[in-house]
């Protein structure tokens, strides 16, 4: 027996009906409209969490993601909509060893500088090339 939370979200039917079908059998929904959401502790048997991030605001996403880190409970970000949780699911299946599925990964320190360093040698050549038009 798997329990999920789903964070968001008003009518969740079309999603409760998605992860009956991953074997997921008992689900707990927080709206994250109401004040004392935000203080909400996430379940002891909780495997996953599916925060519908249409619904949702910053604060309270993060709120959410920091105690699932703490815990090591997967958290899966998806629009409202069964279609869209389908697709992240079957990716969370097949990439089993990342905590977070349809989130993108944070870039490190090395592919930021990596990333600025290649679009300043493209702005270098191509002043260097008109140089002699500019002035």
């Amino acid at each position: 027996m798997s329990t999920a939370l789903v964070v968001g979200g008003d009518y969740i039917d079309g999603i409760k009906q998605v992860l009956n079908s991953y074997g997921i059998d008992e689900i707990a929904h927080w709206p994250g409209r109401k004040a004392g959401d935000s203080k909400k502790v996430i379940p002891q048997d909780t495997r996953l969490i599916v925060l519908i991030t249409d619904w949702v605001s910053h604060a309270f996403t993060e709120k959410v993601k920091k105690n699932a880190a703490k815990r090591g409970v997967r958290i899966v970000y998806t629009p409202n909509g069964p279609n869209a949780l389908k697709t992240r699911l079957a990716r969370l299946q097949t990439n089993m060893g990342s905590q977070e599925a349809g989130c993108r990964r944070k870039a490190g320190k090395h592919t930021f500088i990596n990333s600025w360093r290649g679009r300043l040698n493209l702005l270098f050549i191509s002043v260097s090339k008109h140089q002699g038009s500019f002035f």
